[in-house]
């Protein structure tokens, strides 16, 4: 019986090899909330498109990321009846989106062709532990069952679908199916961390009230007392999440959005727009430099201006494509999706 670990990344797959327990590590490595993520029934076609987008991030070459991907996708294939796949995800949008995507990809195959599927109940960041701390997350694991893989795949589908209502749909079915918001408050359950999750995504959507989405309300608000370097800016951004699940790179493009447009809303303290770092180069100086809000930015946060109104916007979510001729609002008093 061969037993494969699957997490979320790098650093929870170090100290998961560290921990002494039996079996093979997969790292799960994509940022599935940023850019295009279409259905994936076509794993050729949907490695092209997630390796089109990592490239044009500069983040990693189209083909060395389509590499990764088909290696990744053959070892999980390898996994088949009388073998045990465990799930290690942590609670955060990050990990709750791959969480979806393997449940799917697993649930695609005859029920008498699947592994044995089990989960970690995670209620914390997997990276920080120590060694001997995985062991009794092991010891503690509850099996996926059919019900489970139905959620799974019923989010997944929602979440790449091209317009967003059944992903609100699911989100609010999870909701009211799901018993707790933790493992540690019901032995049974083991998706409690899904449905704020996919709530979460759904915050990415620019709010009804100012064109901003949660992630650029946030740094915005961040901003308003005065400037901030952008590291300082990234660390306040992170303390208004329940559950951090933005990395340091997507978070510069996110800067870079609200910077590098007709109307700026950030800018650097001499007036320059920000412009994100590529990986390879040294970004070390583009954390050091302050930013601040522009007169615009300010009356964002009163509520006075409307940002897609001003720069329109052109933004993947998931399988959705929003343009300023299409595109949709969330309305975070009433949690409902609004058509433009």
């Amino acid at each position: 019986m061969l037993t494969l670990h699957l997490t979320n990344g790098d650093a929870a797959a170090t100290t998961l090899a560290r921990s002494g327990l039996p079996g093979d590590i997969l790292s799960w490595r994509d940022l599935l909330h940023d850019g295009p993520v279409p259905p994936d029934r076509d794993l050729t076609a949907f490695r092209r498109v997630r390796g089109e987008f990592l490239a044009s991030r500069g983040w990693q070459s189209q083909s060395a990321a389509i590499a990764d991907f088909t290696e990744r996708d053959t070892r999980l294939d390898s996994v088949g009846q009388g073998d045990e796949l465990v799930l290690w995800f942590e609670p955060d949008l990050y990990d709750q989106l791959q969480l979806i995507q393997v449940l799917a990809r697993v649930a695609r195959r005859a029920p008498d062709e699947r592994p044995t599927v089990t989960i970690a109940p995670a209620d914390c960041f997997l990276g920080p532990l120590k060694p001997e701390k995985f062991v009794p997350l092991y010891d503690m694991r509850r099996v996926i069952t059919a019900g489970d893989f139905a959620i799974g795949t019923a989010a997944w589908d929602a979440f790449t679908a091209d317009t967003p209502d059944a992903l609100l749909a699911v989100t609010e079915r999870v909701d009211r199916e799901v018993r707790a918001r933790a493992y540690a408050y019901d032995d049974a359950e083991r998706l409690p961390h899904l449905a704020p999750a996919l709530r979460r995504q759904l915050e990415e959507y620019p709010d009804t009230q100012v064109g901003l989405s949660r992630s650029e309300r946030q740094l915005c608000e961040a901003l308003a007392p005065g400037p901030l370097t952008l590291s300082k800016l990234f660390t306040a951004h992170q303390s208004a999440e329940s559950w951090v699940w933005l990395g340091d790179w997507s978070f510069a493009w996110y800067v870079q959005r609200l910077s590098d447009c007709a109307h700026p809303v950030v800018v650097h303290v001499n007036g320059s727009r920000v412009i994100a770092p590529l990986r390879d180069t040294d970004g070390k100086s583009f954390w050091e430099r302050q930013v601040q809000l522009t007169p615009l930015g300010q009356d964002m946060v009163r509520d006075r201006a409307d940002f897609v109104k001003l720069n329109g916007i052109d933004r993947w979510i998931g399988g959705v494509y929003n343009a300023t001729s299409r595109h949709w609002r969330w309305d975070p008093h009433r949690y409902r999706l609004l058509p433009q």
